[in-house]
């Protein structure tokens, strides 16, 4: 079988074939996670609305790299649509600075995310929300059955979500776990109406799909292009996809290619210095009419600025004739009625294939790209000290 337009053999023989099969699997993926969360609809409801009922609530969305990144994307939705303090902290932040981290006497909802659910500071985390929070909620969300948070017992304080298992990505770089955890985080902010989304998941899907049946061949040509810095740029919920877009095309080719990330009004505050003729620009497009005006008013600076970079658009919306990317990712129609939050679904699939594409041009080993073994699967050498005082 081929994927990502490769054949297996030649696939298998450069160390790729894991990575290929967990990007191209994605869209079915994501239609079990919605079946799962659906499935699980009521005890969820049960479990949350807890949190939902108590006074002043606290939602922390917790993770370490790739999953970290999720809760940049979600705490606005949370906030949003609880009407709750929803922040995204990362468990190497909470480690270190727990008492940054919580608020005694808010109730909290602790909402990790683990592909694994072995890390180190993922146990930790949740071992120093006990100790720091009065009245704790922890809602697991994991793609490994084998791993700690999975095996956890689920009781009134305490709710695990295990994922479909192709999810538990054999390659290094997260890729259907990090979407597939996220789409089921989009899931939990809007669980009470969970059957009305049926549609939204199935568009979500098929422009997914959309990316990976016309435009393989388009992101192979800009990886196989002589660059050595990418910039991804996304704002509101498409932060976070920025930051895992920065991570994966950067993990992938073992620093070779060094990246960055920002808002589209942030990126303004000085990061815009990085930008050269080797370097690569991704612009991720709202489908919201407003912060679009913010979104293409940077575009014309960078233009102004900076005539030698080159750049890759993701999104609908703007002029043709006005602006021109070396390569535009469009999509259907169908995008326009999608809420924000969801196009970060598959938004973060044209990093992954650069990502795949730019590790083989450089000889590397897309599934295993570390040589030196600079970073791992799972992290490996953290050491866990004593909870401070």
């Amino acid at each position: 079988m081929n994927y990502l337009n490769c054949k297996s053999k030649y696939l298998e023989s450069n160390g790729a074939i894991h990575t290929a099969r967990e990007i191209c699997q994605q869209p079915e993926v994501w239609e079990k996670t919605y079946q799962i969360i659906l499935k699980e609809k009521e005890q969820l409801l049960s479990f949350l609305q807890q949190i939902r009922n108590a006074e002043q609530p606290v939602v922390i969305l917790a993770g370490a790299g790739t999953s970290a990144f999720i809760g940049e994307t979600l705490a606005g939705p949370f906030q949003k649509n609880w009407g709750v303090c929803a922040k995204a902290v990362s468990t190497t932040d909470i480690v270190t600075h727990p008492e940054n981290c919580f608020i005694k006497t808010r109730p909290t909802l602790l909402i990790s995310f683990a592909r694994s659910g072995n890390s180190p500071e993922s146990l930790q985390t949740c071992k120093l929300a006990r100790k720091y929070c009065d009245q704790l909620y922890e809602l697991n969300i994991t793609c490994n059955p084998k791993g700690a948070l999975a095996k956890q017992v689920n009781t009134d304080q305490l709710y695990t979500i295990l994922l479909p298992e192709e999810t538990n990505d054999v390659s290094l770089a997260m890729t259907s776990s990090y979407s597939s955890m996220l789409l089921a985080g989009l899931l939990i902010v809007h669980i009470n109406k969970i059957e009305q989304l049926a549609l939204i998941v199935s568009n979500v899907c098929q422009l997914g799909y959309h990316i990976l049946d016309e435009y393989v061949d388009d992101l192979k040509d800009i990886a196989e292009m002589d660059f050595e810095r990418m910039v991804f740029l996304g704002s509101g919920p498409l932060f976070g996809v920025a930051h895992e877009s920065h991570l994966k095309v950067q993990e992938m080719t073992n620093g070779e290619i060094i990246c960055k990330f920002d808002s589209f009004l942030g990126f303004r505050h000085g990061p815009k210095a990085v930008v050269n003729d080797g370097t690569i620009i991704v612009y991720l497009f709202s489908n919201r009419a407003y912060p679009r005006l913010y979104e293409l008013d940077l575009v014309r600076s960078v233009n102004e600025t900076a005539p030698g970079e080159r750049s890759v658009a993701i999104g609908n919306g703007y002029d043709d004739q006005e602006f021109e990317f070396d390569l535009s990712i469009v999509f259907p129609d169908e995008i326009d009625a999608l809420p924000e939050e969801f196009l970060s679904v598959f938004y973060v699939l044209p990093a992954q294939i650069i990502a795949f594409f730019k590790s083989l041009n450089l000889g590397l080993s897309p599934d295993a790209p570390s040589e030196n073994g600079a970073i791992s699967r799972v992290v490996q050498g953290v050491n866990i000290y004593p909870d401070p005082e």
